[in-house]
């Protein structure tokens, strides 16, 4: 390397660093989490109101959620952000929580908090949110799998505590299927989607009466995305889409994880979700060698983020979520 590739490359350096130290002045006001927890959750800081600051500048808000959940399919079409819901579904039939997670890019809190509150205030056209504090969430965490402890932000950091380490039960994880505490349990992606998608899966689900996590992943795509999927559609089916086609398209990913008290119960379970979805024209797969992680991505509202986003038609998507 010459002399003057060297200085280059030493300024390029300094830049970066000057770059990077701005960017934690901007964020000083977060507290952050602690080495331990930024290693294991990627958690790197939080303001105690509720928004995680994670790594690849992702950040990230939960929130309880009720009302018209489906009418989000079309609200998300416009925000910045991506939202994940999660519905809970208890052992009895009816039982259902339901928890929206508003997740933006950036790398400077102030503007993502802008950004957030955007993106709010359209969702609130269509449904009720109550946001949850730091403390609460993981303390939900913490009831979603057993544990009896009571989580204080204060005291973790103070005490240089790993939060999933404190928090998560460990998974013991095979090809398809885990087990954790007494539960056994099976995480699955959906694969493909129809092109039209009848109504009435989530209440389905609902119906069976088992406990399961229902996760649904929705981003919106830039006018680049949407003009590049109609390109690759038309060289797929070798035609030219009509121009009077004006269809909207999103990312959606879904994921499932079951819990049973026995492991003939979760293969029993398995042939009927998988079943049920097939009657849906959902491909519905367990998440092999990925057991741990989509358990723990929904469990966690997203801290752990794990998903397989595909585009689907915006009607499907309503119809995902609930719509009529």
């Amino acid at each position: 390397m010459s002399a003057g590739m060297r200085a280059i490359a030493k300024e390029e350096k300094r830049m970066e660093k000057e770059r990077k130290r701005r960017i934690e002045l901007a964020n000083k006001m977060l507290i952050p989490a602690g080495k331990k927890t930024s290693e294991s959750m990627g958690i790197i800081s939080f303001d105690p109101n509720g928004t995680f600051r994670l790594s690849e500048n992702r950040w990230l808000k939960v929130f309880s959620v009720e009302g018209n959940i489906p009418q989000l399919a079309r609200i998300a079409l416009d925000l910045s952000g991506r939202i994940r819901i999660v519905w809970h579904l208890g052992e009895e039939s009816g039982r259902v929580t339901c928890h929206l997670s508003l997740i933006e890019t950036g790398e400077i809190y102030e503007e993502v908090r802008q950004l957030m509150s955007k993106d709010e205030e359209s969702m609130k056209e269509a449904v009720r949110l109550t946001p949850l504090s730091v403390d609460e969430v993981m303390n939900h965490i913490l009831e979603e799998f057993g544990q009896s402890i009571r989580f204080s932000y204060a005291s973790y950091v103070r005490g240089n505590k790993d939060w999933k380490k404190e928090c998560f039960l460990p998974i013991a994880e095979g090809v398809e299927n885990f087990s954790v505490g007494r539960s056994y349990g099976e995480a699955f992606y959906a694969l493909s989607y129809p092109s039209i998608l009848k109504s009435g899966f989530i209440k389905r689900l609902c119906e069976l009466g088992c406990q399961m996590y229902v996760c649904v992943d929705v981003n919106s795509l830039t006018t680049e995305e949407q003009l590049d999927f109609n390109l690759n559609l038309e060289k797929r089916y070798n035609r030219r889409l009509p121009a009077s086609i004006e269809e909207d398209y999103l990312n959606i990913s879904l994921s499932i994880v079951l819990l049973c008290d026995s492991d003939d119960a979760r293969e029993i379970i398995e042939k009927t979700v998988i079943s049920l979805a097939n009657g849906y024209e959902i491909m519905l797969s367990p998440s092999f060698h990925e057991q741990k992680g989509v358990a723990e991505s929904i469990i966690s509202f997203g801290l752990l983020d794990k998903k397989i986003m595909r585009n689907v038609n915006v009607d499907v998507a309503d119809m995902l979520l609930g719509g009529e």
